[in-house]
C-alpha cells in the first residue's frame, strides 16, 4: 500500500501538469459545442435571450433546403480539386527540390513562402492581380481578359488557384521529409535491375511515401472544407452562387439573416460531414500503407 500510494502522489505531478491545458480545451471547444447542440433545437435569432424549441425542425428544414445542396456541391467540388492539384504539385516540386538542384535550400524557401502570408492578404493580393495587374500585362500581347472572380463559371477555379498557390509549400516540406527518409539502396537496386525513373517513381518511392501522402490528404482535404477566409474576402459567395461554401453559408445564415438556430443546425451536419469524411480517409490510406 506505501509503494501504491508514493506511486499515485508522484503520478499526480504529471495530472496537475495537465489541468490547465484541459481546462482550456472545456471551455474552449466542449462547452461552446454543447451550447450549439443546444441552440440547433431552437429558433433563436443570436441576439434575444429568449430561446423556443422547436425540435428537429432547423434539420428537416436544412435537409429539404435547395441552397444547402448547391454550396455543398461547391464546397466538395473545391476541395476535391484543391486536394488532387495541392499534393501532385507539392509531389512534382518534391521530387525536384530533393535531388540535386543548385540552390535547391532557395527555391524551397521561395515555394514555401506563400504558406507564410495570412489567407486575407493573399485574397486581397489575387485579387488585385486578376482585376488589375494580369489584364494590363497580357493587354501588351493584345489578350483581352477579365477577373475569373466576377464570372460565375470561372470563380471557384480561380480560387483553387490561388489556394494551390498558397498551400503547396507545407505538403511539399512533408513530401521532402517522406523522401529523405526512403533508403537510397532501394531505388539503386531499381535502377541496376532496369527500371526507368516513372517505374521507380510508381513501384518504390510512392508506396514507401505512404504515409506522408496520408497526412498531406487530410490536412488539405479537411482544411478545404473548412474554408471560410479566402471566400470570403475574395468573392463573399458570389457572383451568383458560384463559390458559396458550406461555411460562407453557416456565418451568413447565422449572423446576417439572424437564425442562428438554424445556422447552429447547419454546423452540426457540417460537423458530422466532417467526421465521416475524416474516417472514411483514414481508413483508406492507412490500409493501403497496410498493404504496401
Amino acid at each position: 500500500m506505501k509503494n501504491l500510494g508514493r506511486t499515485i502522489r508522484r503520478e499526480m505531478w504529471y495530472i496537475l501538469f495537465l489541468v490547465p491545458g484541459v481546462l482550456l480545451f472545456a471551455f474552449a471547444v466542449i462547452a461552446p459545442f454543447v451550447a450549439g447542440v443546444r441552440y440547433s433545437f431552437t429558433n433563436w435569432d443570436g441576439v434575444s435571450r429568449k430561446l423556443t424549441y422547436i425540435g428537429l425542425d432547423n434539420y428537416v428544414n436544412a435537409f429539404q433546403d435547395a441552397d444547402l445542396w448547391t454550396v455543398l456541391g461547391n464546397t466538395f467540388k473545391y476541395a476535391i480539386i484543391l486536394t488532387i492539384l495541392v499534393n501532385v504539385v507539392a509531389i512534382l516540386l518534391a521530387l525536384l527540390l530533393d535531388s540535386y538542384l543548385p540552390m535547391r535550400n532557395l527555391f524551397r524557401t521561395v515555394f514555401f513562402l506563400p504558406g507564410v502570408i495570412s489567407v486575407v492578404l493573399a485574397g486581397f493580393i489575387w485579387s488585385y492581380n486578376y482585376s488589375q495587374g494580369f489584364p494590363k500585362l497580357l493587354s501588351s500581347f493584345g489578350l483581352d481578359v477579365t477577373s475569373p472572380l466576377g464570372n460565375p463559371d470561372q470563380a471557384l477555379i480561380g480560387l483553387i488557384i490561388i489556394a494551390v498557390w498558397q498551400g503547396v509549400g507545407t505538403p511539399m516540406i512533408i513530401y521532402i521529409a517522406g523522401l529523405q527518409n526512403i533508403p537510397v539502396e532501394l531505388t539503386e537496386s531499381a535502377r541496376i535491375d532496369g527500371a526507368g525513373p516513372f517505374r521507380v517513381f510508381r513501384s518504390v518511392t510512392l508506396p514507401l511515401l505512404g504515409p506522408s501522402v496520408t497526412i498531406n490528404m487530410l490536412l488539405v482535404l479537411t482544411g478545404s472544407l473548412k474554408v471560410f477566409d479566402l471566400v470570403y474576402v475574395t468573392t463573399n459567395g458570389g457572383p451568383g452562387f458560384a463559390t458559396e461554401v458550406i461555411s460562407t453559408f453557416i456565418y451568413k445564415n447565422a449572423f446576417s439573416s439572424f437564425k442562428a438556430g438554424y445556422g447552429m443546425a447547419l454546423s452540426m451536419i457540417f460537423f458530422v460531414i466532417l467526421v465521416v469524411v475524416t474516417v472514411v480517409q483514414v481508413s483508406i490510406f492507412r490500409k493501403r500503407e497496410v498493404e504496401v
